[in-house]
């Protein structure tokens, strides 16, 4: 594991560049998974990945934008994982995966890699995250991953132009470092 680049079982989870604009564009304007994420438009276009592209060039050291990407087809993006401060002062885990890929375990096998870069590369000691209340499949990812629930929130989705409620989810340094202990 690097800052760059990780390594999992089934994933290669690098930077994105250039050339993952289409690929971007192509799975994630999709209302599915739009309708889920507070700052995602639909629909979707080649215009807003490159954006999106361009904003995550040049991240602070203690923030990191992944592609998520099968390891036999190292070419192939599926998905993203992030943490970026957004509205709060710990960092905030985020991802969306292709509907393609879904029910297979990627993101939870991504998720898992990119709290361990978060705690030992990056040397927070708490991220945060969230997901709306009807998205049974994000929250499952987050418990999975050793998340606890602290509350419920708005989130403001830019896709039904409306706050919205969801449950927010909080994952220390040391209760991460106990969960891996008991692995």
């Amino acid at each position: 594991m690097t800052k760059d680049v990780i390594i999992t079982d089934r994933l290669i989870l690098r930077n994105i560049g250039a050339r993952d604009a289409e690929t971007i564009a192509t799975l994630i304007d999709n209302y599915k998974i739009a309708v889920m994420l507070a700052r995602v438009p639909y629909p979707y276009k080649i215009e807003d990945a490159r954006q999106f592209i361009a904003l995550t060039k040049d991240p602070p050291a203690d923030e990191r934008v992944f592609a998520l990407c099968l390891k036999n087809q190292a070419e192939t993006l599926i998905g993203i994982c992030s943490y970026e401060r957004r509205q709060s002062v710990e960092p905030e885990l985020g991802y969306w995966l292709g509907e393609p890929y879904w029910g297979k375990g990627y993101m939870s096998e991504a998720v898992k890699a990119v709290i361990a870069q978060a705690f030992t590369v990056a040397g927070h000691e708490c991220l945060v995250s969230g997901c709306r209340l009807q998205n049974l499949a994000s929250r499952r990812v987050l418990e999975k991953a050793g998340f606890e629930h602290i509350g419920r929130y708005e989130i403001d989705s830019l896709v039904l132009k409306a706050n919205v409620p969801g449950h927010r989810f909080s994952l220390t340094r040391e209760r991460w470092q106990e969960l891996s202990r008991c692995v």
